[in-house]
């Protein structure tokens, strides 16, 4: 019978965290990039949706609204 050998051991085990190594390494930088771009984008818009005035905000109407 022939001896058994599991797949990730020994110099198979070292290659393929070597790999993701090098996957995490080039990767992960692009991931970044995207990811703060979106928060950036989302940063914008909350902060002129907290600048501009809406028509809902106005002071002029007929009658008075009471929030409890």
């Amino acid at each position: 019978m022939p001896s058994y050998q599991a797949f990730l051991s020994g110099d198979n085990l070292i290659t393929f965290w070597n790999n993701v190594k090098w996957l995490l390494f080039l990767v992960a930088p692009g991931v970044l990039i995207w990811i703060s771009m979106d928060a950036i984008s989302q940063l914008i818009e909350v902060v002129k949706k907290s600048l501009l005035k809406h028509d809902d905000d106005d002071d002029n109407d007929d009658y008075d609204i009471y929030h409890y």
